[in-house]
């Protein structure tokens, strides 16, 4: 069967593999609200479209042993890029995590029905925001740009794991999730300030109860402090995916 595919057969394989771990690895396409066959349908299609501006300079045949290697190394190389996109998704959900707690809004979760999971309110409100800035600002097309280049820069066959791969991922993190930091700071400081007054305020006045009467005040704060953020909230998320296609080259010259 492998023999029949030809040259061009196997180069889109070995092309759909590191396009659908991408993609399948992303927050947007691993919802289980999103049908399997649309998945594979849309895979397919930005293989597709990356068919011939792809050039592979190894010889492919239709070895089984060589064909399930050189996948394999697609699939890690996909992942990888998906991971580090995927990271920049979690960054806002976090900070949105770290707010829900401290408003109190964590203890009333909800099942998300995208990704299936209990959620706070305001957890579920930054997810979207998140998905809707992506969008928004055309990060799908750098995405898409993104794995063109890492074609070029880190040609099929071509994958070396290095000590300084390791030592860039997660210096990259971290200044991923200092920028989180920034997105929920409006919220979080500002709670921190309630909490500490509300302590004061039980230490002068013991008869009243905090925890009954500061939650409300909580909640009310928090959504008059993000609607004002919000104007500060979305430039800086939609900064952590304007630089995407040039980090992912630099992971890929890592590999090479």
């Amino acid at each position: 069967m492998l023999n029949s595919l030809g040259a061009d057969g196997l180069k889109f394989i070995v092309i759909f593999f590191r396009v659908a771990s991408v993609l399948w690895f992303l927050p947007i396409f691993s919802l289980r609200s999103v049908p399997l066959p649309y998945k594979i349908g849309f895979s397919l299609s930005i293989s597709l479209l990356l068919f011939d501006a792809v050039t592979i300079n190894i010889a492919l045949n239709s070895d089984p042993y060589f064909l399930t290697i050189l996948i394999l190394k697609e699939i890690f190389i996909g992942l990888t890029i998906g991971f580090f996109v995927t990271t920049l998704f979690t960054v806002v959900y976090a900070a949105g995590e770290v707010a829900a707690i401290q408003t109190g809004f964590s203890f009333a979760r909800v099942i998300d029905p995208f990704t299936m999971t209990q959620q706070s309110v305001l957890e579920q409100f930054l997810n979207m925001l998140t998905i809707m800035v992506f969008f928004a600002i055309d990060a799908h097309h750098i995405l898409i740009k993104g794995i063109l280049s890492s074609f070029r820069e880190l040609p099929v066959g071509t994958l070396t794991l290095n000590e300084t791969l390791m030592n860039h991922i997660v210096g990259l993190t971290s200044k991923i999730f200092s920028v989180g930091l920034k997105i929920g700071a409006p919220i979080i400081v500002t709670l921190f300030v309630i909490e500490i007054s509300l302590g004061l305020l039980s230490k002068l006045i013991p008869q009243v109860n905090v925890f009954v009467e500061g939650m409300p005040i909580k909640i009310l704060v928090t959504m008059m402090i993000l609607a004002f953020s919000l104007s500060a909230i979305v430039p800086n998320v939609a900064a952590i995916f304007r630089g995407m296609d040039t980090e992912i080259l630099r992971i890929m010259r890592l590999m090479v």
